[in-house]
């Protein structure tokens, strides 16, 4: 991968109104998500000292790795879709260096997102209560930083599905049904086992992963340590969630899974 080609893919991105036309519902959702943690805080006042705030920023950085992962398979199948991939390809020695320059840059487009959403997130928070007892700035910086994390793993995921599916439709209803509704059938397969082991699988989906990292943070500070995992395994769908650090390394290696399989599709597919 050179410095040319993640320059090339960053030019592609900035010309189309792809990138900020899903920035519009992060920033809204964001909005919404944490005026409404404002609103929720001074309502009851004696949940004042708790640190909601990071439990609705957490909500709304889940949400946004969804349109990070969009970002990456519309920006990655829609050259197929208009077939300017074969210029791509022509253009950049190997297209294992398309493949990892597009996954660079829609790792970069999800950690903006998560970087937006948060921004917008704590103002929208102090704006519904001004007053609400903040986080402090460890906690707020650990899991914005773990959401960007996410976000970026995620975009970068959604890249390289979207040169393994190379169908634009195809892939984003894939990673849609996937995230929406699949993961959901398939920790609720696992948690029906009997094996403790084979329900605990469940917090090793690439979704659920994602979500325990986010979440581990604010159910600490929020609930405690000694009922946080409850939490996020009520917040994630998980069983026996791991250390959000093993839950991002586990949405790492997803990723790395999803990238490997793109470039063995992608360098065989026949684009003439």
């Amino acid at each position: 991968m050179t410095a040319a080609a993640i320059r090339a893919e960053f030019r592609k991105l900035v010309s189309t109104k792809l990138w900020w036309g899903l920035l519009v519902p992060v920033v809204a959702l964001s909005s919404v998500i944490n005026l409404f943690g404002g609103v929720f805080t001074a309502a009851f006042p004696e949940s004042g000292a708790l640190p909601l705030l990071l439990g609705s920023l957490a909500y709304a950085l889940g949400l946004t790795t969804v349109f990070a992962a969009v970002q990456g398979v519309v920006a990655a199948a829609g050259e197929h879709r208009h077939r300017t991939i074969t210029t791509t390809y022509l253009t950049t020695r190997g297209r294992t260096q398309v493949l990892l320059a597009k996954m660079v840059v829609s790792a970069g487009v999800g950690a903006g997102y998560a970087a937006v959403a948060v921004l917008v997130g704590v103002l929208a928070g102090f704006v519904a209560d001004p007053s609400a007892s903040f986080p402090g700035a460890g906690p707020l910086l650990a899991t914005a930083t773990i959401g960007l994390a996410v976000a970026a793993l995620w975009g970068a995921l959604g890249a390289a599905l979207g040169t393994a599916v190379s169908n634009q439709v195809g892939a984003l209803v894939a990673v849609l049904l996937y995230l929406m509704v699949g993961e959901l059938l398939l920790g609720a397969l696992l948690d029906a086992a009997e094996s403790d082991a084979v329900r605990a699988l469940s917090s090793y989906l690439p979704s659920n992963a994602g979500e325990v990292a986010i979440y581990t943070i604010p159910a600490h500070a929020i609930a405690g340590p000694v009922t946080a995992p409850q939490v996020v395994e009520i917040l994630s769908g998980a069983t026996t969630p791991p250390p959000w650090g093993v839950a991002l390394l586990v949405l790492a290696v997803w990723t790395a899974v999803v990238g490997a399989v793109g470039a063995l599709v992608g360098g065989r597919r026949d684009i003439t």
